[in-house]
């Protein structure tokens, strides 16, 4: 026995919620590119694909598209090729969604790319949504009817731009014709940094070995977040954020601040949390003395010269405990690390005094 529309469309759409559940479930960054999730979703979107063939076919028959031309042929091949860039553009959204961990300079606090990150949510429903207007309008009133054409016509409209954007680069040169590869990028970096509220994942972009457009984007941002300078202060009181010291402390050897003064006391602690981590560095038997340069000590004098030199008195008391740490490390391939070091800090205090 031939399953009756409802029937399909139902199945339809219990694929479709396991698609979107299975996609919302998965943690992108940690599965990798393994093969599983992938296969998975594979069997979800040909079973998806087979069943919205089917009932685009059971629909046909019904006369819903009969408005598309009375003539059978140019129907059909019209279903045919609009059918083709409905599934593509649900292929292309799953795929967004689940590789997603690749877009590293995409941000979902972007309207676009929120947009296209929720694709494999919304893309469906416009192929879902006019069919079940379809099925359930008992007498299928105009208004039902104008919607049905629109939301099929609108999801064709998608599937076919998204095909030339992908492998043609038409609708990409008609948007950006002048725009390099280079360029491109500047701007897609751009409208990332627009997109953030947390300094931290901005001060990056202020580096002068960036671009001059993306360093002025990174600093007008930053300067349009109130709490800006609170944040970067938080940050250096925290111990357990000491891997994000580094961008800190070239931010700060780089960049002259109006009033360093409410950075005082949380830069002497980030210092303190620098002699903790040389330790735990120096203690582990597989590290080795190139590892120390991560922690950017270097960069930190450097801020020490451009902001601080008027706090002397404090700044030099953390230094000298500092150089005490140091010379507490007794392994021996450490020791020309060390001394460079030291030699560095030391020469930092005679600038204090």
């Amino acid at each position: 026995m031939m399953m009756t529309s409802k029937t399909t469309f139902f199945i339809l759409v219990s694929v479709y919620v396991i698609s979107v559940i299975a996609n919302s479930l998965k943690n992108n960054g940690t599965i990798g590119h393994t093969a599983v999730p992938y296969i998975l979703h594979g069997i979800l979107f040909l079973a998806y694909t087979s069943l919205s063939i089917v009932l685009t076919l059971k629909l046909n028959k019904e006369g819903a598209f009969q408005w598309i031309s009375d003539h059978p042929t140019i129907r059909n091949c019209a279903l045919f090729l609009g059918l083709l860039a409905i599934i593509y553009a649900a292929f292309s959204a799953a795929m967004v969604k689940l590789d997603w961990s690749t877009y590293q300079y995409d941000s979902t606090l972007n309207p676009k790319n929120f947009m296209a990150y929720t694709a494999y949510i919304w893309v469906p429903l416009l192929t879902i949504i006019p069919f079940a207007l379809w099925i359930f309008s008992k007498d299928f009133s105009t208004s039902s009817g104008l919607t049905f054409k629109f939301l099929v016509l609108f999801n064709v409209f998608i599937g076919a731009s998204l095909y030339l954007y992908f492998n043609f680069g038409f609708l990409k040169s008609l948007t950006s014709p002048q725009k390099s590869e280079q360029d491109y990028f500047v701007q897609q970096t751009i409208e990332k940094i627009q997109s953030q509220s947390e300094v931290i994942k901005i001060l990056y972009y202020t580096r002068p070995l960036n671009e001059k457009s993306v360093v002025d984007a990174a600093w007008v941002k930053i300067k349009s977040i109130p709490n800006w300078e609170t944040q970067l202060t938080n940050q250096l009181e925290n111990c357990n954020h000491n891997s994000e010291f580094n961008e800190i402390y070239d931010f700060l050897s780089t960049y002259r601040l109006d009033n360093p003064a409410p950075f005082v006391t949380p830069f002497l602690n980030s210092m303190e949390c620098l002699s903790k981590q040389i330790q735990k560095i120096a203690n582990n038997p597989y590290t080795r003395p190139n590892d120390l340069d991560a922690l950017r000590i270097k960069a930190m004098l450097q801020a020490i010269e451009m902001q601080f030199l008027d706090f002397g008195n404090q700044v030099d008391a953390q230094l000298s405990r500092l150089s005490v740490d140091l010379k507490r490390i007794t392994r021996e391939d450490f020791i020309d690390k060390i001394q460079d070091l030291i030699n560095a800090i030391e020469a930092n205090r005679n600038k204090l005094k």
